[in-house]
């Protein structure tokens, strides 16, 4: 039992090392008890989209997991460094390294003790009230509830019993490869000043450059979604090879600033960051990174949850849309009577017919005919969507009288546009007479790919068209009209409004038969859209928690780690008549000085990524970039609030280890 009461001293006495640590542990324990309870809940399986969601949310914790790992790991190297020099001490006065493994076992069963014990209990509290806030994020009914399964807890538990096993495994191997003097003095290890390395600081150049090309330039969804994850790791690296190789130019340039160097304040700051700036620059550019993930996790997240009522406008111009290419009396019929039997008035009905959507795809501005395969490859971004209405169908909804040659049609660019006077096909030629603005039913938006609505002359016109595009083997059913339904349904009552579709959509099924008719409605999609926006802001809401929390700990660990290195120089310092109050005034410059440089950084890689993003929520319905931005805004507002409070917290940890006692 020695060892188990010289462990127990060594985490009560060693508070400032251990503390960070264990509330760290803690806090992975409770997000991990806390996402594994809601994956693990039966009520998933009653939510509207559970799929998906059953899936979001198993991936986020899965990211999570690994998460976990890493920063155990990283957390664990800090720590483990603060030690060096007691775990020396105790080697020189007589403890072997069989010994020094006794302590370390019991330290660790003692942490890990401690860690699970509150962990647990802390993330049952917190899953209690993320179940409350997840339900209002959702809106969901009572069928989503707090369920605790021991299934989870003994998953948290395991996880962490060979989390904490990998950590003991780390210190001992650390211990039995380092000789005692190296241990003693292990706390105090440095890096000589380096040289600039500019081989590493141009490849650091090229990776950020290329990924910030990469995030300006891109002009399609589809290619955003292919490119994103290149673009993150071309970031990562560059800023990496930039906080190791720039980080030692800069401070380089501002020695060689004499009247900038040769002042008390900067000439102690850029001298002492200056020959441990290798290790110093790693721990910033993580910094960094975190802080990046956590304004482009939160602003994404927020942005979806946030724009839904945008999402659902440019989606759904009517609240109902169907369409099918047979028996268009029979659907009519279903929609009248389940209207009548329902009680649900409809108003602004338009029931066109087009032809069924055409796959074009431009070749110096002529299009040709494509087929799905072309539209599923690597050229799918140039794909255009084209359908196709006489002009007696537009004047029957636009009340317009239209008068067109057969060379000549009226273009709606429903999605993208067409800047040419002229609608080129393979041999044919129509000259656009007019650019219509808006039409009933159908919404100008921002898509994947460009879409048009083309007003022909008349039938005969569009027919012969036809014929021309699709060969004469071609299925001739692509050739059959469209006939397109869409109303709104006067419902006030969500409930019902479910309740009328669903009753619809079943009566148009057993009418047409499966496959015969597409149906899309708003309240299926708003209920179902809920589940996941909301569930994505939930996650991000824990992720930026997490990557806070993460940041924080590495500014801590990192000022107690250098104000332990600097406290005998600065003791000196004080010797020899420098005050407290330059003392402060020196270690504030070191601490803004090093720590302004990643939020800066992070603000600029969310700038740059901003272009890309936003081509990235188009994929989710969401086009309305003015709301982003505003909420990139706030969000790094908050950021930098907290960011200031850590950089405040820390540097006065740092005051206090480096200030010489009175």
């Amino acid at each position: 039992m020695f060892y188990g009461k010289l462990a127990f001293t060594n985490l009560r006495k060693n508070h400032r090392g251990y503390l960070p640590f264990l509330i760290s542990m803690l806090f992975l324990v409770a997000i991990n008890t806390m996402t594994q309870v809601i994956v693990n809940n039966e009520g998933m399986q009653n939510l509207p989209n559970s799929a998906s969601a059953r899936a979001m949310f198993g991936l986020g914790h899965i990211i999570i997991m690994i998460f976990t790992v890493i920063f155990s790991f990283y957390t664990n190297s800090f720590l483990l460094k603060q030690r060096k020099k007691e775990l020396g001490l105790y080697n020189i006065l007589g403890l072997g390294k069989r010994e020094l493994y006794q302590l370390m076992i019991w330290e660790t069963l003692l942490s890990f003790l401690i860690v699970i014990s509150s962990g647990l209990i802390t993330g049952l509290v917190l899953s209690k009230l993320a179940f409350l806030v997840l339900q209002r994020l959702i809106s969901v009914g009572n069928d989503f509830v707090f369920q605790l399964s021991l299934s989870s807890l003994g998953f948290v538990t395991l996880l962490f019993v060979g989390i904490f096993f990998l950590l003991l495994l780390i210190n001992c191997w650390q211990i039995k490869r380092t000789n005692p003097i190296t241990l003693l003095h292990g706390s105090k290890k440095g890096e000589q000043e380096p040289k600039a390395r500019w081989i590493i600081a141009i490849l650091g150049l090229i990776f950020l450059g290329s990924g910030y090309v990469i995030a300006v330039t891109i002009d399609s969804p589809l290619n955003a979604l292919s490119l994103f994850f290149i673009a993150i790791v071309l970031v990562i690296l560059g800023t990496y090879c930039l906080f190791i190789a720039g980080s030692i130019a800069l401070l380089k340039l501002l020695k060689r600033n004499k009247r900038f160097y040769y002042q008390t304040n900067h000439f102690i700051s850029v001298s002492s960051m200056m020959y441990r700036m290798k290790q110093n620059a790693a721990g910033l550019a993580s910094i960094c990174i975190l802080s990046t993930m956590v304004l482009v996790t939160v602003a994404t997240t927020a942005s979806l949850y946030f724009g839904q009522k945008d999402v659902e406008r440019t989606r759904y111009p009517r609240d109902v849309m169907i369409s099918t290419k047979q028996h268009p009396d029979q659907v009519k019929e279903v929609i009248d009577a389940v209207s009548a039997e329902k009680q649900a008035p409809l108003s602004e009905q338009v029931y066109l017919t087009s032809t069924q959507s055409i796959l074009f795809d431009p070749e110096n501005d002529i299009y040709q005919i494509a087929d799905a395969d072309t539209y599923y490859n690597s050229r799918s971004t140039t794909i255009t969507l084209m359908n196709f209405i006489t002009a007696q169908e537009y004047q029957k909804h636009t009340n317009e009288t239209v008068s067109l040659k057969d060379d000549e049609i009226y273009f709606y660019p429903v999605s993208g546009d067409l800047k040419a006077n002229q609608l080129k096909f393979a041999d044919q030629a129509f000259k656009i007479k007019k650019r219509i603005t808006k039409f009933p039913g159908i919404n100008q938006q921002v898509g994947l790919t460009d879409s048009f609505l083309i007003v022909m002359p008349n039938q005969e016109v569009l027919d012969q068209s036809l014929a021309k595009w699709f060969p004469k083997k071609a299925d001739a059913s692509k050739k059959l009209p469209e006939y397109n339904f869409m109303f709104n349904a006067d419902l006030k009552n969500k409930e019902k409004n479910l309740d009328f579709v669903q009753t619809l959509r079943e009566r148009i099924f057993q009418q047409a038969g499966e496959g015969q008719f597409t149906f899309d409605d708003k309240y299926s999609f708003v209920s179902e859209n809920k589940v996941f926006t909301g569930g994505f802001f939930f996650l991000g809401i824990i992720f930026g928690a997490t990557f806070i929390l993460a940041t924080a700990l590495i500014i801590y660990y990192k000022q107690i780690s250098e104000g332990m290195d600097d406290r005998e120089r600065f003791e000196i310092l004080q010797k020899v008549g420098m005050s407290h109050r330059e003392i402060k005034k020196v270690i504030s410059s070191q601490v803004l000085m090093v720590f302004s440089f990643p939020l800066v950084i992070a603000v600029i890689h969310l700038a740059f990524a901003f272009p890309l993003i936003r081509k990235l929520l188009i994929l989710f319905g969401l086009v309305n970039w003015q709301l982003f931005l505003l909420i990139c805004g706030i969000v790094t507002i908050v950021f930098a609030i907290l960011y200031f409070i850590v950089y405040r917290l820390t540097a006065r940890s740092y005051y206090q280890l480096v200030e010489r006692k009175a």
